[in-house]
């Protein structure tokens, strides 16, 4: 029997819109109740796009990038920023309306999820924004001030919040993150009155350790499904931090769930158990909070293997009947079709290399595991390859549908983890960036065009860098894709052919929208690298020329506005102390600097350009001179930048590592 799992059948009627999306305008996040990330406006096409160009550019104040997909109705421009920091701006011609800044208070919880906002919602009379403190609040679209404020999770407890809200049948929905804060907190997603604010319900995504609060038949379905303290100790985890997908039809709203912790299933759960319902797609009904169906992508996952990407509702023919589908390509490589109304697996087939699993079980529904990618089961100071990685061979930035094609265009990061094992449920993982793999040329990023009937790629664009921007697909026959060395590309949605581009300078994330205003179509993209991967890996999300603002970019094909100048910034090292500490104290910097600042700083110390992290190898001597007054003491703490409770020896030695980085890219650059 396949896996799928319905406990409650009854599907409420369908919800009366008070909002339904026009064509020619970007309503929802996903561009409409399908979350198909597709345009129906063809004024723009194969034949003509080669002369598109530019309406306008609007230079933002968001040293971070932009992650969000603009929202767009009645002529204005609905888009946040890093601190979710949101603007109104006129559609037209790309002048700001109105501000809104909600004070982001920045902790240890949400000291890089705050500097990523995925965007807004719009409802109504309502502008939706979530804050990475957990905070919901509603604006008044006119003014942009603050017409209620909800808390909906508590960042004492690791919680923080960086998806947009979503919306569908007069509620906003939202969920959070914080899985891997080791606070023990359990992921839910709450639902709001769009336009009051007011608590309607909230679902859990794993259960109470405590029995006796586990009152739904759900929640005691899923306490079943654990073993071990992990519960108790860690809270479960399970967080849906990324897109979900309200179908209007059905009342159902659908979303994807995180990993839990510790990572290593056997540690988290060692008596069994599959450990409900993290790494899982799941359903419930958008009235109640009640539970429908769920289908785990990974039972028993040791990789982190989210199923938080967005999610696609289409209408497919499979072995030659009509199904109500969901479409979903999570980070473990696979891509999944689902019976939409109960779960039932469908197919499944990798899209990009993959040996943590062989192949998906159609009877089960379960992954085959493969022992090549169980790390965990190596001799200590083991180091495994395991592919994809564990950020995901697909990560925030949206794939889109093409339902005339019947394509899906995945922004696909097709590399790997190299994960040292040390036992005892701890191991180092490392991004790499192979030139080859078993002596052929590797792509690390690709736009992989995919049938999913057939379940294959029909094409495919290589990309220089791994992670690159959401995906945008139109009637005119069109996908259009910005990646990760600022190039805003065109291509054909049938072949894949590259029909036009725009150089920008700045690495671009975010998806691209298309609307129609004033009589003509435009197609709309945030530039600037704003994924949250940027800040341990900006080599992984940003080519090195890409040293350009973070910028809103309209082009139609009446525009006639010059572009914004592309040449790269050149950066200048600083004078620098002398390097005087020895080898040992540089060595044990490099460990500490791995487990205190790497995920902020940048892997090796190399910060992404002109963000608000800034990267230490041009630290200044002054920088330098006050080192453990900001590190220990928490100078800079109202900045983002906590204080940690590390020696002075430890500091100086992190200090001193960061030094020998930087006269290293001094002398290379000498060579």
């Amino acid at each position: 029997m396949r896996r799928a799992f319905l406990i409650l059948t009854l599907l409420l009627p369908a919800a009366v819109l008070c909002d339904t999306p026009a064509p020619d305008q970007w309503y929802l996040n996903g561009g409409n109740y399908r979350g198909e990330h597709f345009s129906p406006l063809a004024e723009i096409n194969d034949c003509n796009v080669a002369g598109l160009g530019l309406d306008w550019s609007i230079d933002l104040p968001a040293p971070n990038g932009i992650a969000a997909t603009p929202i767009v109705t009645d002529g204005v421009i609905y888009l946040s920023g890093p601190f979710s920091i949101v603007w109104a701006i006129d559609a037209s011609e790309g002048r700001i309306l109105w501000t809104f800044d909600p004070k982001v208070v920045l902790t240890e919880a949400n000291d890089w999820t705050g500097r990523v906002n995925r965007g807004v919602a719009v409802w109504g009379d309502r502008v939706l924004v979530t804050v990475s403190d957990c905070r919901l609040i509603g604006l008044d679209r006119a003014s942009g001030r603050a017409a209620w404020s909800q808390r909906t999770c508590d960042p004492e407890l690791g919680y923080s919040i960086s998806d947009a809200p979503h919306v569908g049948g007069g509620k906003v929905f939202v969920g959070n993150a914080g899985s891997e804060q080791r606070k023990r907190n359990r992921g839910y997603v709450s639902a709001y009155d769009a336009t009051t604010g007011e608590f309607l319900w909230r679902f859990y995504t794993v259960p109470s350790h405590r029995p006796e609060e586990n009152t739904t038949a759900a929640m005691k379905m899923a306490y079943e499904s654990w073993s071990g303290d992990a519960l108790e100790k860690f809270g479960g985890g399970g967080s849906n931090w990324n897109e979900m997908t309200y179908d209007p039809e059905t009342d159902l709203l659908y979303f994807g769930t995180g990993g839990a912790l510790p990572y290593v299933h056997e540690l988290r759960s060692p008596g069994g158990g599959d450990n409900l319902f993290t790494s899982s797609v799941v359903a419930v009904h958008a009235a109640t909070g009640e539970y429908a169906w769920h289908y785990q992508t990974v039972p028993q996952d040791s990789w982190e293997y989210n199923a938080t990407m967005n999610i696609v509702l289409a209408d497919l023919e499979i072995d030659g009947q009509p199904r109500k589908t969901l479409l979903i390509a999570p980070k473990n490589g696979f891509f999944y079709v689902l019976d939409r109304s109960n779960g039932e697996l469908l197919s499944a087939h990798n899209y990009v290399k993959v040996n943590w699993a062989t192949h998906i079980d159609m009877e089960t529904g379960r992954p085959v595991l493969d022992p090549e990618g169980m790390y965990w089961k190596a001799p200590p100071g083991t180091r495994a390859v395991v592919w994809p990685n564990m950020w995901g061979a697909h990560g925030a930035q949206p794939m889109a549908y093409h339902p005339g094609e019947r394509l899906v265009y995945i922004p696909a990061v097709n590399v790997p983890n190299v994960v040292t094992w040390h036992g005892d449920g701890k191991f180092d993982d490392t991004l790499e960036m192979f030139d080859e793999v078993d002596g052929q040329p590797h792509v690390p990023g690709m736009l992989i065009a995919w049938d999913p009937v057939a379940q294959r790629a029909r094409w495919s664009v290589e990309h220089e860098v791994a992670l690159n921007g959401g995906v945008l697909a139109t009637a005119g026959n069109l996908v259009f894709q910005g990646d990760a060395n600022g190039l805003f590309s065109a291509y054909h949605a049938r072949t894949g052919e590259r029909l036009w581009s725009a150089a920008t300078a700045s690495a671009i994330s975010a998806a691209p929208v298309s609307y129609r205003y004033a009589g003509r179509q435009r197609v709309l993209v945030p530039i600037g690298a704003g994924s949250g991967i940027q800040f341990a890996y900006p080599t992984f999300t940003a080519g090195r020329k890409t040293t350009g603002k973070t910028r809103l970019m309209s082009f139609s094909l009446q525009g006639r506005a010059p572009m914004p100048d592309t040449t790269p910034v050149a950066r200048k090292l600083p004078e620098l102390p002398p390097l005087e500490a020895p080898g040992e104290t540089v060595a044990r910097g490099l460990g500490l600097y791995d487990a205190h600042c790497d995920s902020c700083h940048g892997k090796a110390t190399v910060a992404r350009f002109g963000g608000t992290v800034p990267d230490l190898r041009y630290a200044s001597r002054e920088t330098h001179l006050q080192w453990n007054g900001i590190v220990i003491g928490g100078a800079l703490s109202s900045r983002g930048m906590p204080a940690y409770e590390l020696t002075t020896e430890d500091s100086e030695a992190i200090r001193t590592y960061v030094l020998s980085r930087a006269h290293q890219l001094r002398d290379d650059s000498q060579d």
